[in-house]
């Protein structure tokens, strides 16, 4: 009983701080000239159906499920703004949120550990398992200067609550070339035209005169790998697709199949617990020569995906 009431007294005083903490960035004045006033502030249930209504930010809510929000409604001269700050369970899935709300952004700024980016009508930033956003419902064409201001200082405060370690190293393997510009996002868990995406990377690309987009799923095991390649061939041939196996690469763990769709070649490949889906290649020459560029870069992350044992 003696050591329950001890934990009880360290959750609270846990719980409490950080709710200090991220109350303190939902300040009465958002603006150094005092014109974004406070109306009001939510938390947990509150402050997430405050977002649930928004095109783009509700089903990452939904998808990524964050388990604390905090959140405040300002008004601007008129204008209605809204901020709200997320703890997530893993640094993925708080790079999940900011990446739905700003893969490829007219403005990006890296900061600390973390990074900031503008892309209308969102700012938002992450580092580690903490996310915030700031946009407006009124007005999205709403920009103003303290959004990336306050924005900086809630990533500072951030950094001292953070504890989890950055995202996984799966984002690695995909290739540089012909990559545009912050184009990275994370998927948890979505179906993405037809094919179930788990704990999935992707980047946009310029191939040719196709823009392309590429993934990689890490699924944790070989087993599981497998049985969601073999689950994934069978939908798509139930639905009609023209599968056929290819093989991009010589090796004994691999296996990829290959089928058209309207916008190019799509490719599915597995390797051990990694699996490789692009979509809208020009070719299959094409898709081959990305997997091969995968593949040399999972050689670059090896001490990361396998961990060298200690001898001692």
């Amino acid at each position: 009983m003696f050591k329950q009431g001890i934990l009880h007294v360290i959750l609270v005083v846990f719980v409490t701080s950080c709710s200090g903490q991220l109350d303190r960035l939902l300040p009465e004045i958002l603006d150094p000239k005092g014109e974004a006033r406070l109306q009001k502030r939510y938390h947990d249930e509150e402050a997430r159906s405050l977002f649930l209504n928004d095109p783009v930010l509700g089903p990452a809510l939904r998808e990524f499920n964050p388990g604390g929000i905090s959140a405040g409604v300002y008004d601007f001269g008129g204008i209605t703004i809204h901020l709200g700050m997320a703890r997530c369970s893993s640094a993925d899935d708080a790079y999940g949120i900011y990446s739905a709300l700003t893969a490829r952004p007219r403005e990006r700024w890296e900061f600390q550990r973390g990074e900031l980016s503008y892309k209308s009508p969102y700012v938002a930033g992450y580092t580690g398992e903490y996310v915030f956003w700031t946009y407006s419902p009124s007005n999205p064409m709403t920009y103003a200067a303290f959004y990336r201001s306050h924005g900086e200082r809630i990533l500072s405060e951030f950094e001292k609550l953070r504890t989890m370690p950055g995202c996984s190293y799966h984002w690695k393997i995909l290739p540089p070339e012909n990559r545009y510009a912050d184009s990275f996002f994370y998927i948890k868990s979505r179906n993405v035209q037809g094919i179930d995406l788990i704990n999935t990377y992707g980047a946009t690309y310029q191939v040719k005169q196709n823009i392309a987009t590429m993934y990689v799923s890490n699924l944790g095991t070989d087993k599981k790998a497998a049985a969601w390649y073999s689950k994934q061939i069978a939908e798509l041939k139930s639905a009609g697709k023209d599968v056929v196996d290819y093989i991009p690469m010589p090796g004994g763990h691999v296996r990829a199949c290959r089928w058209k769709e309207a916008g190019g070649v799509w490719i599915l490949c597995q390797y051990r617990w990694i699996i490789l889906f692009l979509q809208d290649m020009p070719s299959v020459e094409m898709g081959t020569n990305f997997i091969r560029m995968m593949f040399v870069n999972m050689t670059k992350v090896r001490n990361e995906a396998v961990p060298p044992k200690d001898d001692n």
